[in-house]
């Protein structure tokens, strides 16, 4: 692996090495050596909370002889014992909502964290949580968010499409913390990159049963939750906020526990992007001989930007650039970082990578620029159709009705 050269990338690099739930000796030097001669413990400190990797790095650090300040040590206790506590609450909330359910006989699957601290991480605070996703069928997912309601949740004010996979959070004050719930319908958005959902009745029927503090929860089936992980966290519209470094550490995690009870096979052949992808996660963290035999291994050179995120238009706002040069914007957007490349669209092969970097990639930024300017073009007609008098309304109506029906069309588009 490249030894990073500035300060925040040795930061990073440090994070790296801790995106896992085991170590060996391999991953025991590589952390000894990234942690050498380094001092920004403090810029360590915060961005590991950032990345939800505070208690895993005090797991990792604590468990090495590396000279660490005790001051910097204390912080992370303080974290995983913040995270400990959080945790609890929120599983309190999970465990209240999954006995509402089944009084009233209505089946959901747990998601992402409120699931894998009680499966995957062997003490609960490993895994830090921000909400508690659950999965309905769809038509459920709206009685629930009447029950939620009457038993003091309050929904987000926050607009969100009528299309988006889940509905509004709700929340609930809980001991001074806000218990975030959200209901989910669907696990993806229905934009790129068009992530396929399962149904939720096969969902649910193929899925694994484990417990929380006595309540009987549900999740999925190791091949459907590492595919999920992989797809929230790496494979997410470009406009969604990019993957924390926990995201990470839940696949790699999660592999090598079950690297022995996993379907290659059905990996391999149904979620080829996910397969291809895996093999950037050693670039990462080295994954351990017992991985590296099960999964394809043809890319060992390690690109200068591992664990470099999108960072392009349209998830940064053109506004976010102002001041700056427009050719690091246009490079961002149009020229992402190679690992980043590599993960998103799980590409190897130098010709058909390059045809994925020049035309794929750039199909999909112009996708983004023809929904979004669309969109700014209709609010704009729209604010000028107030402003007229009411004598020439009928012209921009008709104009306005064009505009809509393009949009519908606009929206057919599939890359």
């Amino acid at each position: 692996m490249k030894e990073p050269k500035n300060v925040h990338s040795r930061s990073i690099h440090i994070l790296h090495q801790c995106a896992r739930l085991t170590f060996d000796s391999v991953h025991h030097r590589l952390l000894v050596s990234a942690c050498a001669g380094y001092t920004m413990w403090d810029e360590l400190l915060n961005l590991a909370e950032t990345e939800g990797m505070g208690p895993l790095l005090h797991r990792h650090l604590t468990g090495t002889a590396i000279d660490v300040p005790m001051t910097f040590i204390r912080g992370l206790r303080f974290l995983r014992l913040r995270h400990r506590q959080a945790n609890t609450i929120i599983t309190n909330s999970l465990i209240e909502i999954l006995n509402l359910l089944r009084s009233v006989g209505i089946p959901c699957l747990v998601l992402k964290g409120a699931a894998l601290c009680h499966t995957l991480y062997p003490q609960i605070e490993l895994r830090p949580m921000r909400d508690i996703d659950l999965l309905f069928a769809e038509k459920d997912v709206h009685k629930v968010n009447r029950l939620l309601q009457k038993q003091g949740f309050i929904p987000s004010t926050v607009p969100i499409p009528p299309d988006h996979f889940h509905l509004p959070a709700l929340y609930q004050s809980v001991d001074s913390l806000q218990v975030c719930v959200e209901l989910h319908h669907n696990l993806y958005s229905p934009i790129p990159p068009y992530n396929q959902s399962p149904s939720f009745s096969f969902l649910y029927k193929n899925a694994n049963s484990f417990d929380v503090n006595g309540t009987k929860a549900y999740t999925f089936r190791t091949e459907e939750l590492l595919l999920h992980l992989f797809q929230h966290g790496f494979h997410a519209p470009l406009v969604f906020e990019p993957y924390k470094l926990i995201s990470a550490a839940d696949i790699v995690s999660l592999v090598e526990k079950e690297i022995e009870t996993i379907d290659w096979d059905k990996i391999r052949s149904e979620s080829p992007n996910l397969f291809n992808a895996l093999q950037y996660f050693h670039h990462l963290t080295p994954w351990t001989d017992h991985v590296l035999a099960k999964i394809t291994f043809t890319d060992k050179a390690a690109s200068s930007d591992v664990g470099a995120c999108f960072d392009g238009w349209p998830y940064r706002r053109l506004s976010d650039w102002k001041g700056k040069r427009l050719s690091k914007m246009l490079r961002h957007t149009f020229f992402p970082p190679k690992w980043w490349m590599q993960i998103y669209y799980g590409q190897s092969r130098k010709l058909i990578f390059s045809r994925y970097r020049y035309v794929r990639h750039w199909q999909h930024i112009f996708w983004w620029v023809k929904l979004l300017g669309t969109h700014f073009y209709m609010v704009t007609l729209e604010k000028k159709i107030k402003k007229l008098p009411d004598r020439q309304w009928k012209g921009f109506l008709v104009v306005r009705i064009i505009k809509v029906l393009l949009v519908a069309i606009y929206r057919q588009f599939k890359y």
